[in-house]
């Protein structure tokens, strides 16, 4: 598994964010947002019926991954149904045994720097109007992940890390080169395995399965 879910402890995800999300004392969020941003996120949020003043001592990025959340679930996208946790209820099922290949840190790192959308922790009403074309890609990513169609979903994917310089080597590259080793032992032990990674990992410049080919591995895609 790319994570492990049953090693994420709610407590120590509660005091992550805290330590990561949480404005400097004194600080709210009318502080750091322009004032038309901020009755926009007032309003969006409200549709999400969330009141935003209870969010107000924490960072834009924070307020923005949660109006994500919240929208995604709007649509019937809900993480505790995903593929992960399909897979992991199957291996219990059936007893077989699990392993993380990734650190948390590189989740840690990413969750603070995602949706800055600047250095100076200001955020723009474009973010807010991409919340309502979210259907639509997320509709387009979709069908292009159950087709198959790695092309045209790479496009998608790495389209998301445009203004984000150094955040695809640091989540995606690097991560990559890192589980290269660790896929060549499986291949060597010469036990069967199953590898769940994101999609983003499978396309795109530094992919998982070209590393694997450069390597000298034959690679087939199954259909």
């Amino acid at each position: 598994m790319e994570i492990d879910l049953d090693d994420l402890d709610p407590v120590a995800q509660q005091r992550l964010v805290l330590e990561t999300a949480m404005l400097p004392q004194g600080t709210v969020l009318k502080d750091v947002i322009d004032e038309d941003v901020y009755r926009l996120a007032e309003e969006r949020m409200g549709t999400l019926g969330v009141d935003v003043t209870a969010l107000e001592r924490f960072e834009p990025w924070f307020l923005a991954i949660t109006a994500l959340d919240l929208g995604m679930r709007k649509l019937g996208f809900q993480s505790e149904r995903g593929v992960e946790q399909y897979v992991v209820g199957r291996a219990r099922v059936t007893d077989r045994s699990r392993s993380s290949a990734s650190r948390r840190s590189s989740f840690r790192w990413g969750c603070s720097t995602r949706f800055h959308a600047s250095s100076n922790r200001r955020c723009s009403s474009r973010r807010w109007t991409e919340l309502d074309e979210g259907a639509v890609v997320l509709d387009k990513m979709v069908a292009s992940w159950r087709a198959g169609e790695l092309e045209s979903l790479s496009a998608e994917l790495y389209g998301e890390f445009d203004g984000y310089p150094g955040l695809y080597e640091k989540l995606v590259t690097k991560r990559n080169s890192s589980w290269v080793p660790l896929l060549e032992g499986m291949l060597a032990d010469g036990s069967r395995h199953l590898v769940v990674v994101g999609a983003l990992h499978l396309v795109g410049p530094g992919n998982v399965i070209e590393l694997l080919k450069k390597r000298g591995h034959e690679v087939e895609r199954l259909h």
